[in-house]
C-alpha cells in the first residue's frame, strides 16, 4: 500500500494512503541501519497496521529533493516569505534560500507580507527588485486579506513549503488561507523583538484545492556551499542576459575586467542591493574552497 507521510513525532509516521485513510507506522530497522531517515513529504510502501500489530514504513521511494532542517522532502515549490515591516527584511537570507531552492530544481515565489503594515515605497522595492530577477512575487497581509488569492493560487495543485525568518507571519498567513489550520502564531518577543518560533514540527497540510504545503519549524540548514564559485551566477536569473556578453568566458563577476553583470548593476539594469549579497554569498564559497584544499 503506498502513500505520502504528512507527520513525523517521536518515532512515528502519520502516512495518508492513496485511499484517504491515516496510518500510524513506525520505520523497520534497517533503515537505521542504512543511514535511511524517513522524512515529511516521502512517497513510501507500508504495511497498514492490525489488532495486533502496528503499522510499518517497508520502502522509501525515490526522492526528487530533500532538505535536513527542517526533515522534508519532494518539495515542489518554496514560498520564501519577506515581512515589509518587522521583523525587518532580511534579503541575504531570502537570496540565500532562492539560491538553496535552485541548487534542488525546486520553484520559488517571493511573498511579501504585512504589506498593510508597511510604508508603500518599502513594499513597492522589495516587490519591483524580486520580480526583476524572474522571481514571482505576491503581496500579502494576513490580516486585511490582500493577496491571499494569489497566494493561495501558487499554492494549490503542488506540495509546497514556507519559508523566511521567525515572526515574519508564515503561520498566520496559513490561517488565513484555510482558518481550519488553526497554527499557532506567536508575534513578537517584547524584550527582544525578534519573532518567536511556534511551529515544533514538520506537518504537510492538505489544501482546500488540492496540493499540501508544509508547516515546518523554518529551513535553517542551507547547502549553498556545496557548489562550485563559478556556477553562483547560474542561480541569478537576471545575470542571464548580460553574462554572455562578459570579456571572460569563467567570469565571476566581480574583479574581472569587462564584466557585462557588472556593467549591467551600474546602468540599473540589475539591482545593485542584489548583486552586492551575491558577492558576499561568492566571497563564502571562495572562502570555503580555500579551507577545504589548503
Amino acid at each position: 500500500m503506498r502513500g505520502v507521510i504528512v507527520k513525523g513525532v517521536g518515532g512515528f509516521y502519520t502516512v495518508e494512503t492513496e485511499d484517504g485513510r491515516l496510518h500510524t507506522c513506525r520505520a523497520r530497522g534497517r533503515f537505521r541501519r542504512e543511514g535511511l531517515r524517513p522524512l515529511v513529504g516521502d512517497r513510501v510502501e507500508i504495511t497498514p497496521e492490525t489488532d495486533t500489530a502496528e503499522g510499518r514504513i517497508d520502502t522509501i521511494l525515490a526522492r526528487s529533493n530533500e532538505w535536513t532542517r527542517p526533515p522534508v522532502a519532494n518539495l515542489d515549490k518554496l514560498v520564501v516569505v519577506l515581512s515589509a515591516h518587522w521583523p525587518k527584511p532580511d534579503l541575504l537570507l531570502c537570496d540565500r534560500l532562492l539560491l538553496d531552492a535552485g541548487i534542488r530544481d525546486v520553484a520559488a515565489v517571493v511573498c511579501v507580507n504585512k504589506c498593510d503594515l508597511a510604508k508603500a515605497e518599502t513594499v513597492r522595492t522589495l516587490t519591483e527588485e524580486y520580480a526583476s530577477c524572474g522571481h514571482p512575487v505576491v503581496r500579502t497581509s494576513a490580516k486585511t486579506g490582500e493577496g491571499l488569492g494569489a497566494l493561495l493560487s501558487e499554492l494549490t495543485g503542488c506540495v509546497s513549503g514556507l519559508a523566511g525568518q521567525s515572526g515574519v507571519g508564515k503561520s498566520s498567513l496559513l490561517n488565513a488561507i484555510v482558518p481550519a489550520f488553526g497554527l499557532e502564531t506567536g508575534g513578537r518577543a517584547a524584550r527582544t523583538a525578534r519573532g518567536k518560533h511556534t511551529t515544533r514540527h514538520a506537518e504537510l497540510l492538505s489544501l482546500p484545492g488540492g496540493g499540501r504545503v508544509v508547516d515546518t519549524p523554518g529551513f535553517s540548514l542551507l547547502h549553498t556551499g556545496d557548489i562550485p564559485p563559478g556556477d553562483l551566477g547560474g542561480y541569478y536569473p537576471e545575470f542571464a542576459p548580460h553574462s554572455g556578453g562578459c570579456a571572460f568566458k569563467a567570469c565571476l563577476h566581480k574583479s574581472e575586467p569587462d564584466c557585462a553583470v557588472k556593467a549591467a548593476v551600474g546602468e540599473g539594469k540589475i539591482p545593485r542591493g542584489r548583486y552586492e549579497r551575491y558577492t558576499i554569498i561568492l566571497d563564502t564559497l571562495l572562502e570555503s574552497r580555500r579551507t577545504r584544499y589548503d
